[in-house]
C-alpha cells in the first residue's frame, strides 16, 4: 500500500487577520512570521501524520493497492469523494463504476469502502499497484471547519509566537495537551460528519 498527497490544501483554516487578533498584534512587522506559524499549526494538526490524523482543508490523496480489497478503511478523513481506477489485464487504465461499491461513514470511525454484494471484480494487470483510490478529503472552505479546530490552531500560533526559543515538549506540556484534547473531542462528538450531512 502506498499513500501519496496529490493536491495540498490551497488555503489555511484561519487567516492572518484572525491570528494577529488572537495574538494581540496590531502591527505588520511580524506578518511573515505569523503566516508561517499558521501554516505550521495547520500541518501539525492536519493530514494522516498530524496529531488530528485527518484532513482539515480540502486536499487530494492517492492510495495505491496491490489488489482488490474486500473492504477498506480509508486512511484520510473526512471523505468528500472517492474515484477508483485500475489497470486491467490488457494494461489499460479503467475507472471502476461507482455502482460497484459503497462508502459507509459514521462519526468517529474511518469511512469504509467495500464492493456491493455480487459485484464482479475486474481482472487486474500483474503490476505492483494496479488499484488506485483518488480520495478528496477535508472541508471545502474555512467557513466549514469546526470552530474548535480553528481555536486549536490559534492557540498554537499564539504560543509559538510568544515562545520562539527551543523548549522541551512532553505530554505534560500544557498548550499541546489542550490542543490535542480539543481536536480529539471535536472528532468524538461527530461535528465533522455533520458538516457533510
Amino acid at each position: 500500500m502506498r499513500l501519496t498527497l496529490i493536491t495540498a490544501p490551497a488555503n489555511d483554516p484561519v487567516d492572518l487577520a484572525s491570528a494577529k487578533q488572537h495574538c494581540r498584534v496590531d502591527h505588520d512587522d511580524d506578518d511573515v512570521l505569523i503566516a508561517s506559524l499558521i501554516t505550521a499549526a495547520a500541518q501539525y494538526l492536519d493530514r494522516p501524520s498530524g496529531i488530528l490524523g485527518r484532513a482539515v482543508m480540502s486536499q487530494v490523496w492517492k492510495l495505491e493497492l496491490p489488489g482488490w480489497p474486500e473492504n477498506l478503511a480509508l486512511p484520510v478523513e473526512p471523505v468528500a469523494s472517492v474515484v477508483v481506477t485500475y489497470t486491467d489485464a490488457n494494461g489499460a487504465e479503467q475507472t471502476l463504476d461507482a455502482s460497484a461499491y459503497t462508502l459507509s461513514a459514521w462519526p468517529s470511525y474511518a469511512t469504509e469502502w467495500r464492493f456491493v454484494r455480487d459485484a464482479v471484480r475486474p481482472v487486474l494487470r500483474d503490476t505492483l499497484y494496479p488499484v488506485k483510490f483518488t480520495i478528496t478529503a477535508g472541508y471545502a472552505n474555512a467557513a466549514a471547519v469546526p470552530q474548535p479546530l480553528k481555536t486549536a490552531m490559534l492557540m498554537l500560533v499564539a504560543h509559538w509566537y510568544r515562545t520562539r526559543e527551543t523548549e522541551r515538549w512532553s505530554r505534560k506540556f500544557g498548550p499541546v495537551v489542550k490542543v490535542d484534547r480539543m481536536t480529539r473531542e471535536t472528532i468524538r462528538n461527530g461535528k465533522e460528519k455533520d458538516a457533510y450531512a
